[in-house]
């Protein structure tokens, strides 16, 4: 099998799928309008090979021995214990996440967000590709590690290519420790080239693109963000209905509502949009965080001290 060359990798992959004694589940194909909607909304590159690897499985994992019996009814419930693939679904809530919170990076060095989630491990942690320049259509693989900063997060494999081809080759366990010495993330990034838009500008821009696409959440989420950057909170909360109206499901948009909730002193209500947003992502310390606060402002101390002794288990 040739490493470099992502068809073959893809290849022996689908050759495993079709061999009963491999313990593999990788979703259907992604929708092709989903990956270009990722790149076009955060003007930023997916390596070439991961798309590729996406138009043929939306994500998916190896998974161990132990876990064939339930393979076929519920995989979702192992997602947290293998090295897991993510779907192009989950890689814009994650990266949206990130980029919001400009996790781990400074804001000389955050347009466009550079990090790119996109596989989970067992510990909670993540491995990342890179956007930026250096990268150019294939990004090396770089271990994300949260106690860690990008100068320290090294090289787990060239290119996304030879890290799927590892993975198949040790059957869902590769090392994921990367190699500072080769380089490290940081190494890749940019230097901003544009201006950071006011909000003004956002709300000028999104009102254009909504007439385009009346029903695209995330124009409706970057108005909130921005009506409360002005400190408009009432368009604010009517933007961010409008995003959940269209994408209840999502996570992040819940916990969006919460923030703006919040800051109208509408606490209780508050407290809801992050106990749902805990509900649909219950591994994401983040929201676990923002409810345990939440309750806590309530008085209700001793669910409060659950939410953070459950954050503190995962991270």
């Amino acid at each position: 099998m040739d490493n470099n060359n992502i068809n073959s990798v893809l290849a022996r992959l689908e050759e495993m799928s079709i061999e009963p004694y491999y313990l593999i589940h990788f979703a259907d194909p992604a929708e092709q309008a989903k990956i270009i909607r990722f790149e076009k909304e955060f003007k930023i590159n997916l390596p070439e090979s991961y798309k590729k690897f996406l138009k043929k499985h939306n994500g998916g994992m190896l998974l161990y021995d132990y876990q064939s019996e339930s393979l076929q009814t519920d995989y979702e419930m192992f997602k947290g214990e293998a090295i897991y693939f993510l779907s192009i679904e989950e890689i814009t809530e994650r990266y949206t996440a990130l980029k919001n919170r400009e996790w781990k990076v400074s804001k000389e060095k955050a347009s466009p967000y550079p990090i790119i989630p996109f596989c989970s491990l067992p510990n909670n942690e993540l491995l990342v590709f890179i956007h930026g320049s250096k990268s150019a259509k294939e990004s090396p693989v770089f271990d994300a590690f949260h106690e860690e900063f990008p100068s320290t997060w090294g090289i787990v494999a060239p290119d996304f290519t030879n890290f799927l081809a590892n993975y198949l080759e040790t059957l869902g366990h590769p090392g994921t420790m990367g190699d500072e010495e080769k380089a490290v993330a940081s190494d890749y990034f940019d230097e901003v080239k544009e201006q950071k838009e006011t909000p003004e500008e956002i709300l000028s821009r999104t009102a254009e693109d909504l007439i385009k696409e009346p029903d695209h959440a995330f124009y409706h989420y970057e108005r909130a963000a921005a009506f409360q950057e002005l400190g408009n909170i009432s368009e604010a909360y009517q933007a961010i209905q409008k995003a959940l109206e269209f994408e209840p499901e999502d996570a992040f948009y819940n916990f969006i509502q919460g923030e703006i909730l919040n800051e109208s002193q509408k606490y209780r209500a508050a407290l809801i949009s992050f106990d749902t947003a805990v509900k649909l992502k219950p591994n994401d310390t983040y929201y676990l965080c923002s409810r345990a606060a939440a309750l806590y402002r309530l008085n209700k101390f001793k669910p409060s001290i659950n939410d953070c002794n459950q954050a503190i288990k995962m991270d």
